[in-house]
């Protein structure tokens, strides 16, 4: 019990800069986690099993992530700028925490219409980027999606966008083409490096 209080007390001792590190790297190894958890089920819900699934969760648990912190401040004129220009993610998926309850990412519809997203406190967004739509073969798609900005509130979010390791080869899975028989509609690629 000493040396978790010494422990404890010892992070309260800590700079703030090195708090933030310690805060960030909790943040990024819970996402990781997360990351692996969510590739396993969308491999599960497109049919994907035994060493297939084991190797494309691996791949994410051991992949790139990159983790971007957004402010986008209020503004008085919301319709004459945009926060993030439209775009669909390259990464395999992408995990957006939002920090409030300011609405502000925006979802292109099939009509060509943008839906907000609202915010759910304590949520966070699954958004799947361009290499999981290539390993469904169009199954999923990669969103194309944008941020807007508040009239009157800032807005703060946190996006990781998750990659599989640079080994995996990029393109539609094996056992998703011999069940289903379709042709595949995307290349196939050596290793995720090359898609990047």
């Amino acid at each position: 019990m000493r040396m978790m209080k010494e422990n404890v007390q010892g992070f309260f001792d800590l700079p703030h800069h090195e708090k933030q590190k310690i805060a960030l790297e909790k943040y990024s190894e819970d996402m990781r986690k997360l990351a692996a958890e969510v590739v396993k089920y969308i491999g599960m819900a497109l049919g994907i099993h035994e060493g297939e699934l084991d190797l494309l969760t691996k791949s994410f648990g051991e992949g790139k992530y990159e983790v971007r912190m957004n402010c986008y401040p209020a503004c008085p004129e919301p319709e004459r700028v945009i926060g993030l220009l439209p775009h669909a993610d390259i990464s395999g998926i992408t995990l957006l925490t939002e920090c409030g309850n300011i609405p502000g990412l925006q979802v292109l519809s099939k009509d060509n219409c943008w839906v907000t997203v609202p915010p759910v406190p304590g949520g966070i967004v699954v958004n799947l980027g361009q290499i999981m739509e290539v390993y469904s073969n169009g199954t999923y798609r990669a969103p194309d999606h944008r941020a807007v900005v508040n009239k009157e509130k800032e807005r703060v979010s946190i996006a990781t966008f998750c990659y599989p390791s640079l080994s995996l080869p990029v393109g539609p899975s094996p056992q998703l083409l011999a069940a289903t028989g379709l042709p595949p509609i995307y290349q196939t690629l050596s290793n995720s490096g090359e898609f990047l």
